[in-house]
């Protein structure tokens, strides 16, 4: 489930990356649905919402550590399916990114709500994944019991 997610979700990313790319001038927005949805093609040279333009390569080293943190985690852990579908959402969406910052230089936009800044198909699975995950780590039952942090709480036996 990880990897076939990751997997989907980077083959769709660089797609409509491509696409968008060929089809769209840089900056040029396309009516979808007006005035709420128009197609606008985007380079992103900072990093989420555009902050730190200029700076996105900052990103690099912080991304490599997280696709690797991801790996470890599902070959040391062996998730639940649910959670390795989220995880590989956030694999594929980092490594969609990643690849745009190291082959261009910035990432592709394309998605523009107006009133949101511009994404794309990677930055809609690293959302949904980290919402995912957020929800289940709130609302999952515990695992254990809670660990005590005082002798006074400590119940006697």
């Amino acid at each position: 489930m990880f990897w076939r997610t990751a997997a989907l979700v980077l083959l769709l990313d660089q797609l409509t990356k491509l696409w968008a790319s060929a089809a769209l001038a840089l900056d040029q927005s396309v009516p979808v649905w007006p005035p709420y949805f128009y197609l606008t093609l985007t380079h992103n040279t900072g990093i989420a919402f555009g902050l730190l333009e200029g700076r996105g390569w900052l990103t690099i080293p912080l991304t490599l550590l997280v696709l690797a943190g991801l790996v470890w985690y599902r070959y040391r852990h062996r998730p639940p399916r649910r959670t390795q579908l989220l995880m590989g959402l956030l694999l594929g969406g980092a490594l969609g990114n990643f690849i745009d910052r190291v082959r261009l230089g910035y990432v592709v936009d394309m998605f523009d709500f107006v009133v949101w800044p511009v994404f794309n198909v990677a930055d809609i699975a690293i959302t949904c994944s980290l919402v995912g995950l957020m929800v289940m780590q709130f609302f999952s039952a515990p695992t254990s019991e809670p660990v005590s942090t005082s002798p006074a709480e400590e119940k006697p036996q």
